[in-house]
């Protein structure tokens, strides 16, 4: 009998330590918290599996640099403006719902982008972009951060963009491994599925949740007045500068690297993909450490390093033809784009209450979305003017003024 309550004993006490260990690792946050994340890292796959052909395919159906610029600019210009009707729609339908809705579109923009077979197909597909990309971020990330306490946002925050931007490395790995047997248009398809399983995972997540939508609080709404009291703070007034700095720079980039690297290095398509994957390796790892980073040592000092490392960047892709040295630079940049990302949402998070928050983080993917817009169009008309490596030195320069600013702002009280 006494043998058999000590082996019991010890098997309820490393039952314990084992429940305890998983704990620890799950950072005290709750399981539907990673549900979602890995939701979320589902719909990501469709889009980064894709993005090293986007601007290849779009090409090969017909579609010159400059209209491809000018579409990809449009989405973004439309997005300005539709992003924060979109959110307040979400609150009102409900949140789970506009979720599903946004998984739903991103399956069908892939798909329509892989049966796309002439220019014209990219007059209509950018609508249903919007109603993906629209949402999407400021409801998963909002419904992400409000399960964690603000002195524990940088850690939160730097695990959930961690799981859903594990895509921007899996997903070109598996382009890189796919395109050569099977072509743009297939890859494109096979990514629409992703989202469609996402979707099933969400809804599995967040089932008995209440989501018959509400009524906002004037706090919540969109309105000058909001605008002014948010962008009343100085560190929001930075975040919005350097966020639409570097957006500018970063889409500029992103229309322009795969036709750089194919046309002008001669880089085979399978290799730029897996240069994405490279850059999405370091932007996925980076984000846990580099929120723990800004938890302990404070988030203006990860932002001034990560900036310069991103002017770095550039410069080197401007002088750097050499395949290993550009993998290098990739990396790096993927490293740099991680740590921004976390630092500049765990910053918005402790400015911000909770009751604001999906509304403020609308704001913020408003500026973004100006960036975007206007990357994308630069992107198709300075193709046409300047070689490749003088557009890699004006987006260093263009980055360069966000180090000053970041400098002028205060740590936030946690």
């Amino acid at each position: 009998m006494l043998g058999f309550l000590l082996k019991f004993i010890r098997c309820y006490a490393s039952r314990l330590c084992i429940l305890s260990t998983l704990d620890r690792l799950r950072g005290g946050l709750p399981g539907k918290f990673y549900a979602v994340s890995l939701s979320g890292f589902l719909w990501e796959m469709g889009l980064f599996m894709t993005q090293p052909i986007l601007t290849l395919h779009y090409l090969n159906i017909g579609a010159s640099i400059l209209f491809i610029g000018l579409i990809l600019s449009l989405q973004a210009f439309l997005l300005i403006f539709l992003r924060l009707p979109l959110t307040i729609l979400a609150t009102r339908i409900g949140e789970r719902r506009m979720l599903v809705i946004s998984f739903v579109a991103q399956a069908l923009q892939l798909a329509l982008i892989g049966f796309a077979n002439s220019p014209t197909w990219l007059y209509f597909i950018p609508v249903v972009q919007l109603l993906a990309t629209g949402s999407f971020f400021q409801l998963i990330t909002s419904m992400n951060s409000n399960q964690a306490p603000p002195e524990r946002q940088g850690d939160a925050l730097g695990r959930h963009m961690t799981i859903v931007s594990a895509g921007m490395f899996i997903g070109p790995a598996l382009c890189g491994l796919l395109v050569e047997p099977l072509g743009y248009s297939t890859i494109f398809i096979i990514a629409s599925l992703f989202p469609l399983a996402g979707l099933v995972m969400l809804l599995k997540a967040t089932q008995g949740l209440e989501d018959g939508g509400r009524s906002l609080q004037s706090q919540e709404l969109p309105s000058l007045r909001s605008l002014s009291a948010l962008l009343g703070q100085r560190n929001v007034v930075i975040l919005a500068l350097i966020r639409t700095l570097y957006s500018t720079s970063n889409n500029l980039f992103l229309t322009l690297f795969s036709i750089y690297a194919v046309k002008s290095l001669n880089f085979d398509p399978a290799l730029v993909a897996v240069l994405y994957s490279i850059q999405g390796v370091a932007n996925a790892f980076i984000k846990v450490p580099s929120g723990w980073a800004s938890d302990k040592w404070g988030r203006r000092a990860v932002l001034f390093v990560t900036f310069s490392g991103i002017v770095s960047v550039y410069v080197g892709l401007a002088l750097l033809t050499a395949y290993p040295l550009i993998a290098t630079a990739m990396l790096f940049f993927g490293a740099c784009w991680g740590a921004r990302a976390v630092t500049e949402w765990a910053f918005l998070a402790v400015i911000v209450p909770a009751e604001t928050k999906m509304i403020a983080i609308g704001y913020m993917e408003s500026f973004w979305d100006v960036g975007s817009s206007v990357g994308s169009l630069l992107a198709g008309v300075a193709v046409g003017v300047l070689p490749y490596k003088t557009i890699f030195l004006l987006l260093a320069a263009l980055n360069l003024p966000a180090l000053p600013s970041i400098l002028l702002m205060k740590e936030e009280k946690q």
